[in-house]
């Protein structure tokens, strides 16, 4: 309704303005200098006239469909400190990376794939297994995982310790042998794995 009775005010200002121009232009003085002042007259009531209907126009533009003024809402989202680090509150789990060392004797090479196979199945989303064997030579454990964090990026080399009468395995890193297990000569790759995963060196 307000936008409606604004365009009618508009009309009939315009209205008045059509038919006080000719009375305006017949008024005038006898000089020169009425004339001038009829005219600066006239531009300060066009003026203020369009200035006046403008206005009433800016409105019903800004008029919603109801009638209500649409007003845009400019406040900015305020951000809560809370005084959580959330960094520490949910820290990235860092990628741990293993390698297996080939196993000695004839049937090593088989092995130690099998063992790697079994190794994925069991390995949680933060530890990788490099997928083939590792030959290094025949350097010390802490030296061959040296080799493979220093040529293949990996944290730690799981090897098959060398005893003819035990079955042990051990992890190293390039600092030092972590760990080495008990006898697994009755134990199958599924239990050795597994007492690899829950050495706690991981």
């Amino acid at each position: 309704m307000e936008s409606k009775y604004r365009t009618t005010t508009a009309l009939v200002l315009i209205f008045v303005f059509l038919l006080s121009c000719p009375l305006m232009a017949g008024e005038g003085g006898g000089g020169e200098t009425g004339e001038d002042g009829d005219s600066n007259a006239m531009t300060y009531i066009t003026i203020g006239l369009v200035v006046v209907v403008g206005g009433l126009f800016f409105l019903d533009i800004l008029a919603g469909p109801s009638g209500e003024a649409v007003i845009a809402d400019t406040v900015p989202d305020q951000i809560i400190e809370t005084g959580i680090n959330w960094d520490e509150a949910f820290p990235e789990e860092e990628l741990i990376t293993l390698a297996v060392s080939v196993f000695p004797g004839e049937e090593g090479s088989g092995n130690t794939v099998l063992f790697i196979n079994v190794l994925n199945d069991l390995a949680g989303d933060n530890i990788a297994v490099y997928n083939d064997p590792l030959d290094l030579g025949t350097d010390s454990a802490v030296q061959q995982a040296t080799m493979a964090h220093e040529y293949f990026g990996v944290n730690y080399l799981i090897f098959q310790l060398e005893d003819s009468e035990t079955l042990r395995y051990g992890i190293a890193s390039p600092d030092s042998v972590l760990w080495t297990s008990t006898d697994q000569s009755d134990n199958s790759m599924l239990v050795i794995a597994e007492n690899v995963l829950q050495s706690g060196v991981f």
